[in-house]
């Protein structure tokens, strides 16, 4: 990125509670908006951010049968209809289903598929489309893992070991062939385990020769039962690099067609630092191997199963960060599948914490994150984006609906040389002329169909609830625009863009607005609007 200039400019957006913004959306998909008691004060006193601007109208959202092949996933949690509606009504185009080996085969020799089979039915009958994880381990082969560490064992609980002995992996191959056999008519894409790189899903200490052995074996037998299959291996719980490379070195990596990861975190920008030597890792095994992010969410409070982050928490936050993983995902980090975790979760609110050791200051403060080691193993994931309560919306079902419905995989990453200057900080205190420093430098994510341009920009800032103020930037790049539009994915809402100049295959726009989330640039034939 060339120098940037700070330049003082007159324009200033008025202030914001943006917790409400994408309630807007909610007639789209005829779902019921969120009550005003479940809105808080933040909803009550919202302002639209962007009010200076000239609307044109609200984004018109499509379901899942509307769309073509996309990037955008979610894994839904349940797949009830009502489950399935809401997620069909997103437009997403993937799902994760996980096939547990032990809740399939809970006697030697006996196969059980009946809720594997109702959700795949389902999933087809809205068309969603599933990819199957193939994991865990089954005690009446594999015996039990257990942590060593007390504390630890109380966390996670015990887990199915992995299957290393050779009886073991015989009796997984039987496994894996019977779901090969049973759903390759139906289920082109396959994923060798969940997380085999933590201690809780491998159940044992992880090994990464002994994942790419039995990543190695289990691909041989699904292709040959299933040869034009889609493949992904890894799943792992991070991006790591050294146990990427150390499982391909045990397997034909050119059998593997995808290799994913999951990657928890406060800002999803985190995660582009470790994907040039992942990258690496990737080129010197199978260039042609392509890249998921298979599972990764944020919750929107603190009470929650699962990975909880350090906050701040917030509806609004949930939904800001969804939107800021799906466009580093697919642009920063190359990936042709973002999946969001998850839908939803049915749990109800579980009044004592799991950490059995509270320290003195614990009991002062509440105990903190410990690098991701669970709080809570029952209750409510409240990464989920319906409320458990109710299965109504929060605000992040209608940025993902937003998102969904004005780009699909037509779209892809295309770098363009660009050039921001800070106008006006508004509440982003400490940008502007000579701030080089992550998370102070706009980022912008450009993408290309065989007919338009499409660009995402934000501030990588940790997001927060609400804003008082959002920045003014100009913006330079080399990509030209006929009849450009600003799309807020969070409200819905598309604007008139008239500070512009295009020619020569390049544009300038004067004056946009900058936030803690991604705003759009698109043109206006590309955007389907509600009927007013």
């Amino acid at each position: 990125m060339k120098r940037r200039n700070f330049l003082k400019s007159t324009l200033t957006l008025g202030g914001v509670a943006a917790a409400s913004a994408g309630l807007a959306s909610a007639a789209n998909s005829g779902l019921k908006a969120l009550p005003q008691e479940a809105q808080g004060d933040a909803f009550c006193a919202a302002i639209d951010p962007l009010e200076s601007l000239a609307k044109l109208g609200e984004i018109q959202a499509k379901s899942s049968d509307q769309i073509g092949h996309s990037y955008w996933g979610i894994q839904a949690g349940a797949f009830d209809e009502q489950t399935l509606e809401k997620a069909k009504a997103i437009g997403v185009h993937w799902t994760r289903v996980l096939a547990g080996w032990a809740s399939v085969e809970r006697e030697k020799g006996q196969f059980d598929w009946s809720r594997l089979d109702t959700a795949i039915d389902a999933l087809l009958r809205f068309s969603i489309t599933p990819f199957v994880t193939l994991t865990n381990g089954n005690a009446i082969y594999t015996g039990i893992g257990r942590y060593d560490d007390p504390k630890l064992a109380a966390i996670y609980g015990d887990s199915p070991a992995p299957p290393v002995e050779p009886e073991a992996v015989a009796a997984w191959l039987v496994f894996v062939s019977a779901a090969i056999d049973r759903y390759k008519d139906r289920i082109q894409y396959w994923e060798i385990w969940n997380e085999p790189n933590h201690r809780k899903y491998w159940g044992a200490p992880p090994n990464a020769e002994d994942y790419g052995n039995l990543v190695r074996v289990t691909v041989e037998r699904i292709r040959s039962l299933h040869p034009d299959a889609k493949i992904i291996a890894g799943s792992t719980a991070g991006i790591r690099p050294d146990f990427t490379d150390e499982f391909l070195s045990r397997c034909d990596p050119k059998m593997i067609d995808i290799v994913s990861f999951h990657n928890y975190g406060n800002r999803p920008e985190e995660r582009v630092y470790r994907m040039t030597e992942f990258r690496r890792v990737l080129d010197k095994h199978n260039p042609r191997l392509e890249v998921w992010q298979g599972e990764c969410g944020i919750a929107s409070q603190s009470r929650t199963t699962g990975y909880r982050a350090t906050g701040p928490w917030g509806l609004t936050i949930q939904a800001k960060w969804l939107l800021r993983q799906s466009f580093v995902d697919t642009y920063y980090c190359g990936a042709t599948l973002s999946n969001y975790f998850k839908l939803f979760s049915d749990g109800e609110l579980d009044p004592e914490p799991i950490e059995r050791e509270l320290s003195d200051l614990d009991k002062v403060f509440g105990a903190r994150e410990r690098n991701g080691s669970r709080m809570h193993a029952r209750g409510v994931n409240e990464k989920c984006i319906l409320f458990a309560k109710d299965s109504s919306p929060k605000p992040a079902y209608f940025a993902y609906q937003n998102l969904c419905a004005v780009m699909d995989s037509r779209y892809k990453k295309d770098e363009s040389e660009f050039q921001f200057r800070i106008k006006d900080p508004g509440s982003f205190f400490g940008i502007g002329e000579h701030e080089d420093a992550f998370p102070s430098v706009p980022l912008l994510a450009t993408f290309r169909s065989t007919d338009a341009v499409l660009l995402a920009f934000w501030l990588p800032w940790i997001p927060q609830e609400t804003i008082a103020e959002f920045a003014t930037v100009s913006l330079d790049v080399r990509s030209e625009f006929n009849d450009p539009v600003l799309l807020d994915l969070l409200a819905g809402n598309v604007y008139v863009l008239e500070d512009f100049q295009s020619s020569g295959g390049k544009s300038r726009f004067g004056s946009l607005p900058l936030a803690d989330y991604p705003l759009l640039i698109s043109e206006r034939s590309e955007v389907v609007l509600l009927p007013t």
